[in-house]
This record gives structure tokens, sequence and C-alpha cells, in this order.
């Protein structure tokens, strides 16, 4: 027996997008997969966004959804957020990036070594896979040493040692102490671990977990770089704060740029100043467009705007809508956990949520983009991955809409996962 449900919802989301169609055959002309950034593709083909307004975005083909992507935790306070546009727009009349320091840039980096105890002085970079380079430049000019250790499910940036392993970068499972304090040895430079496993499955470090990793690698002299690029959103002073972290290096992006391109590197002065041309430092590091004007307003505001009682909020909202989602799946007769750090979460296709990066990554992949696609039709844009975070500007009314989506979409997918397990065979 043949069931069609997967490709029966194909041919409704086609249906509701061919102008997206058609723009994305366009794209294929022009670009490598017609897209420039691999986590933004799905099948049959993605939507193409046309403009963002507070909590929602609209398609091509006017279809509008509940945004709980937010560019991937950039956009803390939403699209089209008025202290960060007014602030963007203060400055575009009177330029937007010099080659030199000025009080913009000064105010965000005050801003960051007066908010987060890591960081006694800041360098600015336009992405969080420069500020990953950054530190590991950092690291290996100060202890002399080349080798790092990475965990499985993590992610650091596009750097290819990272990505595609090397012989000088030792990958072990998150949560593993034991392996871990194994591969941390005096040949580490530095170790590089996130609070939790964000592009790995939203998965949170067990209690202790990332103190030992710290007092390990100071033990043998390495360096703690903790990757605070999505996590910064989820406590007034950072997770390490929070967590009693003293990490010698902090990586940053995300939200410290109001939506704009940015990442940063903090840490105490010895450190940092291995950078500083006036110190004599023994690292070279420049950009273009490090600390432009428009990034550095457009950071400012953000993080004026993300203040304790904004953050509790997030943390709050994010709680109960990972209660209704679980809910949600209950009340359809579908295995679904989600797993939460702050007001990030990801929904698990598993009856228990996994507590490692390969448990999340056993769910089979047509399980995950099924939930996707049907989330799409009821009006949520989430990531192909199942994971989703919340803005500032989702209110309680939108989330209890999204919760009853998820519930639409569960319903959507019970009778695909049903034939699965039956033996049938999908049709795509």
């Amino acid at each position: 027996m043949t069931v069609d449900l997967a490709a029966t919802a194909v041919e409704e989301y086609r249906a509701r997008t061919p102008v997206s169609r058609g723009y994305f055959d366009q794209f294929c002309r022009h670009l490598p997969g017609g897209e420039t950034r691999s986590v933004s593709h799905y099948e049959p083909y993605p939507v193409m966004l046309a403009e963002g307004h507070g909590a929602l975005v609209r398609d091509m083909d006017g279809n509008e959804y509940i945004d709980v992507l937010n560019n991937y935790t950039s956009l803390v306070h939403g699209h089209g957020f008025e202290p960060i546009t007014e602030a963007v727009k203060a400055v575009l009349p009177t330029g937007t990036v010099f080659p030199a320091p000025t009080e913009a840039l000064l105010e965000l980096a005050s801003m960051l070594t007066g908010r987060y105890p890591a960081v006694g002085r800041v360098r600015f970079t336009n992405s969080g896979t420069e500020a990953s380079l950054l530190a590991t430049r950092i690291a290996r000019a100060a202890t002399g040493r080349h080798h790092i250790v990475i965990f499985s499910g993590g992610y650091h940036g596009s750097i290819p040692e990272f990505l595609d392993g090397g012989a000088q970068v030792v990958t072990v499972p998150y949560n593993d102490f034991d392996l871990a304090h194994k591969a941390i040895d005096s040949s580490v430079a530095a170790v590089f671990a996130e609070p939790f496993l964000g592009s790995g499955g939203v998965i949170p470090a067990t209690p202790g977990f990332l103190r030992a990793i710290e007092d390990s690698a100071h033990s043998v002299g390495s360096l703690f770089v903790l990757d605070e690029v999505q996590s910064l959103r989820n406590s007034l002073q950072g997770t390490h704060a929070e967590l009693g972290l003293e990490p010698d290096l902090l990586v940053m992006g995300k939200v410290i740029g109001g939506g704009l391109a940015i990442g940063a590197v903090g840490g105490e002065a010895s450190l940092m100043d291995l950078t500083s041309a006036r110190a004599g430092g023994t690292l070279s590091h420049s950009g273009t467009f490090n600390g432009n004007v428009v990034t550095m307003r457009a950071g400012a505001a953000s993080l004026r705007a993300l203040d304790e009682l904004a953050i509790s909020q997030l943390n709050r909202r994010a709680a109960s809508l990972s209660e209704a989602i679980g809910a949600a799946a209950g009340r359809v007769g579908i295995s679904a956990s989600v797993t939460r750090a702050g007001s990030i979460m990801q929904v698990h296709l598993t009856d228990r949520p996994p507590v490692t990066h390969e448990a999340a990554s056993a769910v089979p992949p047509d399980w995950v983009s099924q939930l996707h696609l049907a989330l799409l039709l009821e009006g949520v844009y989430a990531a192909p991955r199942g994971m989703l975070n919340l803005s500032t500007v989702l209110d309680d009314d939108l989330l209890t809409e999204v919760a009853a989506a998820y519930e639409r979409a569960f319903a959507r997918l019970l009778p695909f996962l049903e034939a699965g397990r039956s033996g049938d065979t999908i049709s795509r």
C-alpha cells in the first residue's frame, strides 16, 4: 500500500507558494542550490520572504507566518524594532563606517565590558565565525600550543578545522566529562564549549559539566573559551555569570548587533592585549567593517531593550510554550519532547528529551522535515531542524496561536508516522 501523505503536503505547499517557487527557479540560476546560506534550504524549496514586521513575516505569495526562528536567535526584538531602526536611520546621513574609532564604537564596547563579567576588554568582528577564529588565534598565541578541544554537535561558525576536522582539533561528546578530561592535556591551547548545544539540538549542559570542563582546562594551563553567541540573551549578565563560570575568552554575536552582522571576543586585558597595536601585541587583527557605526548603534539599542525584565519575560514565555507544545503532542497522541535553554527551544520527535547530540540526531530526517512542512502550512516559521526561539514582541496571544499551530501540525504528522511504522511506503 502506498501512502501519499507526504506528497499531499508538498502539493498543498506548492499550491500556496507558486511565486516563491518561481523565484527559487531564478535563484538556482545564479546561486549554488539557490541559496547562499545552507540552513536556509529545505525541500521542496524555501518560501521567499518579502517582509517582516514585529513577530510576523510575509512571503512573496502573501502568506503570513508567526516567526519563531528570528534569524536563528539574532532578532531578539523581532523585525523592524523601532529603537533599532531609529538608531540606524540617525547615523545613515552622517557616515556608516570609518577607518577610525567612533563614539558609537565606544558606546557598545563599554556596554559589553560593563555588563558581562568575563569581558574586561572586547574586540569586534563581523560574525561569530570571525570571533571564533580570533579566539583561536589568541589562545594559541597565549599558550604556545595548537591543539583545540571541541564538542560534537557544537557550532562555532564555519571554521574549516572545526567543521571538517584536523590534526590539531579533538572532538569529544558533549556532556561526557570523562572523555573530555582525557582529551584535555598539556598540548591543548583551548577548550571551546557552548552553555548548550545550539545547532546540535538545544541540548543543555548537565549540572556541573561546564564547571568541570573549565577546571580541567585550567589545570593543564589551557584556556576555557565559552561561546555565548546564542546564549547571551538568556541572562542579564550572560550565562557564564548565571552559572558562576569564569571563561578566559567569551565569544559573542547575534543579539549584540541588533539584527546586523557582528561578532566579538571578550576577555581579560592580558589576553586581549595580544591583539593591541599600541601594546605591541603579537596578533594583527583588522577588518574593513569591524566596529562600523551602523552595527554599533543597532547593537547598543538592542542591549538597552534587552533588560532584566525583558529577559525574564522571554524565559517565562518560553517555559510556558514548551509545556504547551508538549501537552499538544500528548493530546494528539504523538511522541514529542522539548529541550529548552532560556528562550531557545527545540522540538524533538522522541519520548524523552535527548541529552546528547547523538540522541537528538537519531530521529529520522523525514519525520523532522515533515513536521517543518506542516508548521509552514499552519502559519509558523520555525527552523527546519526543529529549533525555535522567542522575540520580545511575541506576546501571549501569539504564543497561544503558535501552540495551537503545533497541535494541528502534530495532527498532520501523526498518520505519516503511523504509516512509516507500519511499513507502508511514503510517497515523496
